[in-house]
């Protein structure tokens, strides 16, 4: 849920640094929307960042795991 609500921020950041964009090239460029945008980037790249790393959870060798009876937290070694 907090990966897509940072998608959605980053979204809307740059959205508004579009419409930053559009509003220069006419010469009414704000300043508030430039910082606005690079906050809600900013702000929707940190909410993916965490989210992603929170979520992260090995999926590689799920079946040799559960063949041979191990738990993802387990580090044994022992190949004997």
């Amino acid at each position: 849920m907090i990966y897509r609500l940072g998608s959605a921020l980053i979204l809307v950041g740059l959205i508004v640094l579009v419409v930053f964009l559009l509003g220069l090239t006419v010469q009414q460029g704000d300043l508030r929307s430039l910082l606005g945008g690079a906050a809600l980037c900013a702000l929707g790249l940190l909410l993916r960042r965490r989210a992603a790393r929170a979520a992260a959870s090995p999926a590689r060798f799920r079946m040799l795991r559960r063949a041979l009876g191990r738990h993802p937290g387990d580090d044994r070694t022992d190949v004997a």
